[in-house]
């Protein structure tokens, strides 16, 4: 029986690729969500079928990690499966390859997601006619944890953003990819040309919306870095980034 392995192939496009030719954190983590939609289209749950319910899925938590970094002209094959639920969240797995060596990976993912009310703006949990026939426990990285950045760190403000409508996906809310591109603005830019970036992580608190300032603060360890976004007085999201 063949695997509910949702595929597609890409090719990395200039446009997507940092000064180096090497993949942006920002313009992967795209790709991993597109083919998340794909994927819950596969599994009888995409967005019309979720918004003609007033639900949307709302990304909680994600986990990459680059083993061989994709470059500008590289064609390489996406693969998405669902993992399962587990209490409110539902898993979903990625993998990343090249078509000329199938069975090694250049991209892991995992991630968490839940489904929210459109009207109430909460976690719903309602089966959304979910197809649990096509669920795969195939592995990739563990599941998604809580980031915890270590005490003795010491975290430095790193400016603001203020969100604007460029940032605003089709549930009227910063995108979840929008909050990498903000931390990753916040590092250095002598440190990120001269590195190579090999693992993301994202924890995702509060939705953020049009016209809010999410002030930033970044702490360091080694070759870790960790990116914290505030509205107010609210964490909307912590980011973690390691290096080569």
């Amino acid at each position: 029986m063949k695997a509910p392995i949702v595929t597609q192939e890409l090719e990395i496009h200039s446009y997507e690729t940092d000064p180096n030719s090497r993949i942006k954190a920002v313009a992967l983590q795209h790709l991993l969500q597109e083919m998340a939609y794909k994927g819950s289209d596969f599994c009888k749950c995409g967005q019309d079928v979720m918004q003609a319910k007033g639900l949307f899925w709302a990304l909680n938590r994600i986990h990459f990690r680059i083993l061989d970094t994709p470059m500008w002209g590289d064609k390489v094959i996406l693969q998405t499966w669902s993992y399962g639920q587990a209490g409110p969240l539902w898993h979903r797995n990625f993998k990343m390859v090249r078509p000329e060596a199938p069975e090694e990976p250049i991209v892991l993912g995992t991630s968490a997601w839940t489904i929210v009310s459109i009207s109430e703006r909460s976690i719903c949990r309602e089966d959304p006619g979910f197809d649990a026939s096509r669920h795969y426990p195939a592995e990739t990285l563990p599941l998604c944890t809580k980031i915890q950045i270590p005490g003795n760190v010491e975290a430095a403000p790193a400016g603001s953003h203020d969100v604007v409508w460029s940032d605003l996906d089709i549930n009227g809310h910063a995108n979840n990819c929008a909050y990498t591109r903000w931390a990753m603005d916040a590092l250095p830019a002598d440190y990120l040309n001269s590195h190579i970036i090999r693992d993301v992580e994202v924890n995702y608190y509060h939705e953020i919306h049009l016209g809010e300032k999410v002030e930033l603060s970044v702490a360091r360890t080694g070759q870790q870095w960790f990116v914290t976004g505030k509205s107010g007085d609210k964490v909307c999201f912590v980011e973690r980034f390691e290096f080569d």
